[in-house]
């Protein structure tokens, strides 16, 4: 059964395919931080493998909600298929990023400071007094630039990914005005 498309139809189903797609995003994270616990070039071709499986489980479960939308509603064209694939890209970028500003100040605090601790130690050479006190002082906005790279990462993804799918899912049709006018009926 098909449903007449609306805008708000289209954002009510982006808001749920997105959270659909923000749970797979986050899941598939969560396994690939298994294999980062993999020491030594084992750990490291893990996962690289880890991260091309969530690239293509990503891109197939974005293509399966675009065309799942498409088969749901009437008169999706290319234009609002894509316009949806943004909206789907932006929930499920809000979710991911959410959830990633979670895991860092709650479940997981003590990251900021490791991280903070490997730069130190890999760049200490390099690293004067003013590096060191500009480093410090970005320390507390170090969240607040994880969540906002995360949101810009997940939703060019999302842009790609919609840019690309919405061709194939629904092709445009130029003359697609001109064949359901009155006059050629």
């Amino acid at each position: 059964m098909t449903k007449d498309y609306s805008s708000s139809a289209s954002w009510n189903s982006a808001a749920l395919a997105g959270l659909i797609m923000a749970v797979v995003t986050i899941a598939v994270d969560l396994v690939r931080g298994l294999s980062g616990r993999v020491p030594g070039v084992g750990g490291g071709v893990l996962s690289f493998f880890a991260w091309a499986f969530k690239m293509v489980l990503c891109a197939w479960t974005f293509h399966y909600l675009m065309k799942r939308f498409h088969d749901s509603f009437e008169g999706v064209d290319c234009f609002s298929l894509k316009r949806y694939g943004l909206k789907l890209a932006l929930f499920s970028s809000l979710i991911v990023a959410a959830y990633s500003l979670v895991s860092l100040l709650v479940i997981k605090p003590d990251s900021i400071s490791e991280i903070m601790n490997t730069y130190r130690e890999t760049y200490a050479s390099m690293m004067d007094s003013n590096s060191e006190a500009a480093l410090e002082k970005m320390l507390p906005k170090l969240p607040v630039y994880i969540g906002v790279v995360t949101v810009g990462y997940c939703f060019l993804w999302g842009w790609l990914y919609s840019s690309l799918f919405s061709k194939s899912i629904a092709p445009y049709d130029p003359f697609a005005d001109i064949q359901d006018s009155p006059d050629n009926q």
